[in-house]
């Protein structure tokens, strides 16, 4: 019995250390995730940029580490760690959350057109201008962020589960396809829309996290 739990356990954390998110579950999940954040994200963007701050986090460490780190214990361990670290981070700094929000995003966005040294300035630039813009008007610049991440990240996802899911959507445009950038321009638009970036108390929006 006890060596049955022992190698439960073993492979519970061999396949959380090297979890696989391209499976249609998961994408689905993700889908739907990705969907409330984009119509409902300012009321629930604390948690949001907690969660995406250890996502990058696990994902980096699990990127950076995976090849070096053969130890499957260890290489969660590290995974949670790193996480950890950018969570806390996020919960502490309000904006050094923001930051990584946006880091997050526009590297994963970018990567579709140019890659290397000058695409990570950009990304740095970019977060470290959004952050700013978050002290002056921080439900707007919420608002907007999130659901331009939410939108841009359903079709994203999207795509990725035309291949793997059970039935046949290869009927789509293809992902090069300019659709997916009216579409994520729509889902976008319609998340901003729908959140509001006015204040309903009728403040300016200021600095409050």
């Amino acid at each position: 019995m006890f060596n049955n739990t022992v190698t439960a356990l073993n492979e519970l954390v061999s396949v959380l250390a090297n979890i696989d998110l391209s499976g249609a579950p998961i994408l689905c999940i993700f889908l739907a995730v990705c969907a409330f954040v984009c119509l409902e994200g300012f009321r629930i963007y604390k948690v949001v940029l907690y969660v995406a701050a250890f996502m990058f986090g696990f994902r980096t460490a699990h990127d950076y580490l995976w090849a070096l780190i053969p130890d499957d214990d260890v290489l969660l361990m590290a995974e949670v760690a790193c996480g950890l670290v950018l969570a806390v981070l996020a919960y502490k700094i309000y904006l050094a959350g923001v930051a990584i929000f946006v880091f997050q995003f526009a590297r994963d966005n970018l990567e579709e057109f140019f890659d290397g040294p000058f695409a990570v300035i950009a990304c740095v630039v970019a977060a470290a201008l959004i952050a700013f813009l978050a002290t002056k008007a921080n439900r707007m610049v919420i608002v907007i962020l999130t659901a331009v991440v939410g939108g841009f990240s359903m079709v994203n996802v999207f795509l990725k589960l035309i291949p793997v899911f059970p039935v046949d959507l290869s009927f789509f445009p293809p992902a090069s396809s300019i659709v997916w950038y009216v579409a994520k321009i729509f889902l976008s638009a319609a998340g901003v829309m729908i959140q509001d970036v006015r204040d309903p108390n009728g403040s300016e929006g200021s600095f409050n996290p």
